[in-house]
């Protein structure tokens, strides 16, 4: 090798990798696989935090008593249920070395999860049936892949069975919304 040729190799560094032939978009695709541990600390954190969430807005809440719990006492419940088994989860977790790679950032739960973040921007604008029917016809189409006419139908009918429970069974009055 020439004296310059040296020189130059030195003066550009180590050598780097050669790119990927997948475009970027590909290469940082959901959903990605993680190993069995990081994915049960993942799953026992994000429990973790909506039962303390749960326990602390529960807190707030007039518990009641014991022959009459308020409306903070089943919250309360839930959320120390929730963190109960979060840290059995991470436990479980923590002792777990092997196993299969868990896969995070599925088609279906990333909609599922985005649907039901947006039901309660729309729940009091738009009232508890047409929300919910939207909300059950998105779900029919997009993740069961029905077609719209028989997901229009399925959503008029479940919303028909939940007036009928709540408004006339029960006598609970849903709301209506700003319409």
């Amino acid at each position: 090798m020439a004296e310059g040729e040296r020189k130059r190799t030195e003066l550009a560094g180590p050598a780097r990798p050669a790119p990927s032939p997948l475009p970027a978009a590909a290469r940082k695709r959901l959903p990605r696989a993680v190993s069995p541990r990081i994915g049960e600390a993942f799953v026992a954190g994000m429990l973790g935090a909506v039962g303390l969430f749960f326990a602390w807005q529960a807190m707030l809440l007039d518990l009641g008593h014991i022959g009459l719990p308020g409306p903070g006492f089943f919250p309360l419940c839930l959320g120390a249920t929730l963190s109960i088994a979060a840290v059995l989860i991470g436990l479980v977790g923590w002792q777990n070395r092997d196993g299969e790679p868990v896969e995070f950032g599925h088609r279906d739960v990333l909609i599922t999860l985005a649907a039901l973040l947006m039901l309660p921007l729309i729940f009091e604008p738009l009232g508890a049936l047409l929300s919910l029917g939207l909300f059950g016809a998105a779900m029919l189409i997009l993740i069961g892949r029905v077609a719209l006419p028989l997901a229009i139908t399925a959503s008029a009918l479940g919303m028909a069975a939940c007036w009928y429970f709540f408004e006339v069974l029960l006598g609970v009055s849903l709301p209506a919304g700003a319409w």
